[in-house]
């Protein structure tokens, strides 16, 4: 078995009102407002088509199973989350 290791960094603008709070598990999740949070993890992506263009989704309609199978793979997880103000 081999080890993949992948760094996601992801710029984004938001909302002023949006705050980085920890949920009860004390995970970093994002309070987007209205008793709503957010929390922006990993999500295997699949297409049946490799050429330039093709359409990728994370709608496992097809195979719940191997994308299950995706997730459970993953050993590791860090995400830092850090709400930078706007100038």
């Amino acid at each position: 078995m081999k080890k993949l290791n992948i760094t996601i960094t992801l710029g984004m603008e938001v909302p002023d009102h949006w705050e980085v709070v920890k949920d009860e598990d004390g995970i970093d999740v994002i309070d987007i407002g209205d008793g709503r949070y957010l929390d922006l993890t990993f999500t295997p992506m699949m297409t049946d088509d490799n050429s330039n263009g093709a359409e990728w989704i994370n709608d496992y309609v097809y195979d719940y199973k191997f994308a299950d199978s995706i997730v459970e793979m993953v050993t590791e997880y860090d995400a830092i989350l850090k709400m930078l103000t706007a100038h």
